[in-house]
């Protein structure tokens, strides 16, 4: 079986008012599907890294709660009420 290695990273540049710029870097062959499972991939290697059950779910309850603070709710949208 042949093995087939991508890089995806994320570039972080940091302004002079504190806000963040991030751009993704990924070869243009992958669609965002592809680029998001990579990334979350990452993410929950960095969560499972963590030496303790209680520091894994402080560190899943943290992102969750970025991601949240980050988004309206999904499934306020009409289309979304579909999917639920």
């Amino acid at each position: 079986m042949e093995e087939n290695k991508i890089k995806v990273s994320v570039e972080v540049t940091i302004e002079d008012d504190n806000n963040f710029i991030f751009n993704i870097l990924a070869p243009q062959s992958l669609d965002r599907d592809m680029i998001r499972s990579v990334l979350v991939g990452g993410v929950a290697l960095s969560i499972r890294a963590e030496e303790t059950p209680k520091d894994q779910a402080k560190a899943l309850r943290d992102v969750i709660d970025y991601l949240e603070s980050e988004f309206i709710d999904p499934y306020s949208f009409s289309d979304a009420q579909s999917f639920r």
